[in-house]
């Protein structure tokens, strides 16, 4: 086993191929029992040999710079292995995208949101699930939204991709996942709450759905009002505004897009 050196507080320190978070100076008898080396207690694939932080990691890791970087590709793998996850959707949704460069797209399009909300919204942003912000947790729920679309993408005979039962799938996934962060058991489930219920609002809102819509959004809506509705409106409004129908169907776009500003007008 290879000890490392005490750290000095503050300091920046590279673990398992990705920037850590700031370490505090503890005795050397501590680190012998936080740290360690080697294939038997590293949970990181791409370790090289080096000591791991054994700790949970601060959440705040997971924001733009960050994942554009590829500074935190050891702690998160899975996610970037939907640079290889290409969706070509028969309804223009996705022509020829990344799954992971539509997340990373959703992700500014949430920030936009975040920097333009006011009133009451804003107010519910700032309200803290235990220890982070909502605002934080949707951000964590907006880059995991997508994350079984690898399990889950199907092509049919010409070509079109479809991933059926993502959503519900990369809340399981992701359940996993958030278990290497410092989360509360509630913050984790408020985020596979958005996760899993994403789907929703996607499904149900389509011109040709019109009638189905009228019936069944009171439901879903009842369903979520007490907890994570205001994420689901941002996230979905997020998830559509940059959508491949933008273009190819402005009049079912513009039908989307008119909801969710009715919806987050509302909730200002």
């Amino acid at each position: 086993m290879v000890i490392p050196p005490v750290l000095k507080t503050g300091t920046l320190q590279e673990v398992c191929g990705f920037e850590s978070h700031l370490l505090r100076q503890r005795p050397r008898r501590s680190m012998d029992r936080t740290f360690g080396c080697g294939p038997k207690n590293c949970r990181f694939e791409s370790c090289r040999g080096h000591y791991i932080w054994s700790m949970k990691a601060n959440i705040k890791i997971l924001n733009k710079a960050n994942i554009a970087s590829g500074k935190i590709k050891s702690l998160i793998p899975e996610f970037y292995e939907l640079k290889n996850v290409i969706e070509n959707t028969d309804d223009s949704w996705h022509d020829q995208e990344s799954v992971f460069d539509h997340t990373q797209s959703v992700i500014s399009s949430l920030e936009k949101l975040f920097s333009k909300a006011r009133g009451n919204l804003k107010k519910i942003l700032n309200q803290k699930i235990d220890k982070n912000t909502r605002k934080i947790l949707l951000k964590v729920s907006a880059v995991f939204h997508d994350i079984a679309k690898k399990e889950t993408i199907v092509k049919d005979k010409q070509g079109f991709t479809v991933c059926p039962g993502h959503a519900e799938a990369g809340a399981e996934k992701a359940k996993r996942i958030l278990n290497r962060f410092d989360l509360s058991e509630r913050e984790k489930r408020f985020i596979l709450d958005i996760i899993g219920g994403h789907i929703h609002f996607h499904l149900l809102l389509s011109l040709e759905n019109y009638g189905n819509f009228q019936r069944d959004f009171p439901i879903i809506k009842n369903r979520y009002l007490n907890s994570v509705y205001p994420e689901l409106i941002l996230l979905d409004y997020a998830d559509t505004v940059n959508a491949g129908i933008r273009k190819t169907q402005p009049k079912e776009y513009r039908y989307r897009m008119d909801f969710y500003k009715r919806e987050i007008e509302k909730l200002s």
